[in-house]
């Protein structure tokens, strides 16, 4: 059985979208809000209660659970110990036979990103795992905890403090089905990790070009400071470890980091992954519905 934690969350949306389509292996949703998934998708779909805060809630949501897609949900330094750590402790207990983690390109080196903290932990723990460092998702431009959904179809903005950096974006989906095919085939990526990133390294005047091009109507990438972007966050009660994620995001892009260049995704897909233009002419309807994920 397979657990899929962060089941809203960009990968973990798309990840389950696909079990409950395709049904390949028995799964469990893990969920704050059971409700909420179950008016999404039904109310036959097995979803269990869940919360990093209460570790009354791990146990029955482990039993009998074989693989866990683990989410470190907005990954913040003071949660490592409080929650990850126990966490993957008790998928240990379990005795759960693989781990496939969502974390960042450098974080199998920077000591100063949450989850290297986190990966070491796993690789001590015995259980074999796959690590997926992704990049940045198209989804973050339609989703409704960035906020930039609004500015696109409100203001027919880019409002991101990127200045000229660029950066490879991916699609979740293209993540979603390597976790499927991961979970099929567990033996073929024991203890390996992949550096999964779009096909292009692009700056925001051409996303921007490619949200016109699928919209209809232009949308000006508008180049604002760091400060300005801050600020309009903060007018909007953007949670501050949002906007801290996001600062450092964008700052990184500013300074050319955030520019991957891997094959890994296709060679995993068997096929080219979707470019930013592929995305947003197949999810316009987000920014049409106004339909933040």
């Amino acid at each position: 059985m397979l657990l899929v934690t962060g089941p809203t969350g960009n990968v973990g949306a798309e990840v389950a979208k696909l079990m409950i389509q395709e049904r390949p292996v028995p799964f469990r949703l893990a969920a704050h809000n059971p409700d909420k998934l179950k008016k999404l998708y039904g109310d036959d779909i097995p979803v269990c209660q869940f919360s990093y805060d209460d570790r009354s809630t791990w146990d029955a949501l482990i039993e009998g659970v074989d693989t866990v897609f683990l989410l470190f949900p907005l990954p913040n330094p003071r949660n490592i110990n409080h929650w990850m750590t126990p966490f993957i402790d008790k998928l240990v207990e379990h005795q759960v036979k693989h781990i496939i983690y969502l974390a960042v390109p450098g974080s199998d080196k920077q000591k100063i990103v949450p989850h290297y903290s986190v990966e070491r932990h796993i690789e001590a723990s015995g259980i074999p795992y796959t690590f997926l460092h992704c990049t940045y998702f198209m989804q973050n431009f339609c989703r409704g905890i960035s906020t930039h959904g609004i500015d696109i179809v409100d203001h027919h903005e880019l409002f991101i403090p990127a200045a000229d950096g660029k950066m490879t974006v991916v699609d979740a989906r293209d993540v979603a089905e390597v976790v499927r095919n991961i979970v099929l085939d567990p033996s073929a990526h024991q203890n390996r990790t992949y550096t999964l990133n779009g096909p292009e390294n692009i700056d925001m005047y051409e996303v921007a070009d490619a949200l016109t091009d699928a919209l209809g109507y232009k949308v000006t990438y508008t180049r604002p400071s760091p400060a300005h972007f801050i600020g309009r966050m903060i007018k909007r009660h953007v949670k501050w470890d949002v906007i801290l994620f996001m600062t450092i995001v964008y700052r990184l892009t500013r300074q050319g980091s955030n520019a991957q260049s891997t094959d890994d995704l296709e060679k995993l897909l068997g096929r080219p992954p979707r470019t930013i233009r592929d995305f947003t002419h197949e999810e316009k309807w987000r920014w049409e519905t106004r339909t933040w994920t």
